[in-house]
């Protein structure tokens, strides 16, 4: 489908402008992710998990220093991203026209990645067989199983680590050695969000600090939650005051226990997906479970009573990551494009575009004085963005405080099938109503 069409619709009055709604549609999208993935994408996981445990893959060479040394560049890269997830300027993209201009590396870039599981699941069959998935590129995201499956089946390439010059020299503290891949083993990031309080600063004067807002019974009937079983388990572990990653099995029965009691008394209109910023933005709801991202489009877009909380026990902090598939047939091409985002000039286009959180702090430097390249090309993509190119510079959204930084809180990292299994068995019959 059409994603700037679904987003157009979903939210009636704010969104049709095309330069207002970008950047929504990513984060909005993993919502529906985890809903849909809850059965299908599931079970495949488990099948994959249950392949690996029956017949355990062989140890592959690529990857190792000397491998590495070996590969060559074939000017050419194959890029799987989500949609609407890079600059775009009258269809083309001005960041990757650079690139190929700079390297000679061609750059066929694809959006097929609108769910997690349902993306694994259709490259999966190929890693298995051995053959290659026809992407050198993937992105995926830290709270979905899919990373962790990628990575336990040894079906990622392990990174050139000599070819992540810009990497090392500008990547933010946020995503250098994370606690999904530490040492940036397997991984560089794309993009990061959070997973917050959104609330109506009109009905919500003091709003105060605490995830406790959303368990408040002043707002009884008017709480949105997320359905995703991934989402609504950490916020139920923040509530009781346990950080989703050092969690243990006990944590989730009582974080399970916390949710349920929520919802009996009433407190919770409803568990949404990626429509949940439409009850909040009609007012049908006055405080939610929420992307940073979309309350900030949101804010921009016609409802700038929304404010984001970022609260005391944490906000759920999600990267999704560039990682090349095993038996990727340009390897080395896939290095360069990497790296190459890292390059501040180049995310400075990209955020201006997209508004997530910058994995280059330097960007900021670059948005608010441009020159050569990046000047140029801000200025073409302005008239279709809409908004000065200094507000994303300033956006605490794009570019976190301190205080932000502090609070951003990772989710827990599965070992094993059948960890992931309970967990879902725990939180997704709280949002079906069971």
């Amino acid at each position: 489908m059409s994603q700037r069409e679904d987003r157009a619709s979903a939210t009636p009055g704010v969104v049709s402008d095309p330069s207002v709604i970008r950047g929504l549609t990513r984060r909005r999208l993993l919502t529906a992710a985890g809903a849909s993935a809850g059965l299908a994408g599931l079970a495949g996981l488990l099948s994959a998990c249950g392949d690996q445990a029956a017949a355990p893959p062989a140890v592959d060479t690529a990857g190792t220093p000397a491998w590495w040394r070996s590969q060559r560049l074939h000017h050419l890269v194959n890029f799987a991203n989500w949609p609407d997830y890079i600059d775009v300027l009258n269809g083309r993209h001005p960041s990757l026209e650079r690139f190929t201009q700079t390297t000679g590396i061609t750059v066929n870039y694809t959006e097929p990645v609108s769910e997690n599981m349902p993306f694994f699941d259709s490259i999966s069959p190929q890693l298995k067989r051995g053959q290659y998935t026809g992407y050198d590129v993937i992105v995926t995201t830290t709270n979905s199983p899919a990373l962790g499956s990628l990575i336990s089946n040894g079906w990622l390439i392990p990174l050139d680590q000599a070819m992540m010059s810009n990497f090392r020299r500008y990547a933010s503290s946020q995503v250098k050695s994370p606690p999904w891949d530490p040492g940036n083993v397997y991984t560089m990031a794309w993009q990061s969000g959070w997973t917050a309080i959104g609330y109506n600063s009109r009905v919500i004067s003091e709003p105060g600090d605490s995830v406790a807002l959303l368990f408040d019974e002043r707002y009884k009937g008017r709480v949105g939650m997320m359905s995703d079983p991934w989402e609504l388990g950490s916020i139920g572990l923040l509530r009781n005051g346990v950080w989703p990653a050092l969690s243990t099995e006990s944590d989730w029965r009582a974080a399970a226990t916390t949710l349920r009691a929520q919802r009996d008394a009433g407190i919770v209109r409803g568990y949404y997906g990626q429509n949940y910023i439409d009850y909040l933005t009609s007012g049908q709801t006055v405080v939610s479970q929420a992307f940073s991202g979309d309350i900030y489009q949101a804010r921009i877009s016609g409802a700038p009573q929304l404010r984001l909380l970022m609260p005391l026990e944490g906000a759920m902090f999600w990267t999704d990551n560039m990682c090349i598939p095993q038996h990727s047939q340009n390897p080395k091409d896939a290095m360069a494009v990497m790296d190459y985002f890292y390059q501040p000039q180049v995310q400075a286009v990209v955020e201006y575009s997209i508004d997530y959180v910058c994995p280059v702090p330097a960007a900021q430097q670059v948005l608010r004085s441009p020159t050569g390249w990046a000047a140029q090309t801000l200025a073409e993509l302005k008239p279709s963005i809409g908004v000065p190119v200094a507000q994303t510079a300033s956006s605490a959204y794009v570019f976190p405080t301190g205080q932000m930084i502090e609070r951003s809180r990772y989710y827990y990292q599965f070992e094993n099938a059948d960890q992931l299994a309970y967990w879902t068995s725990l939180f997704k019959p709280i949002a079906a109503g069971h």
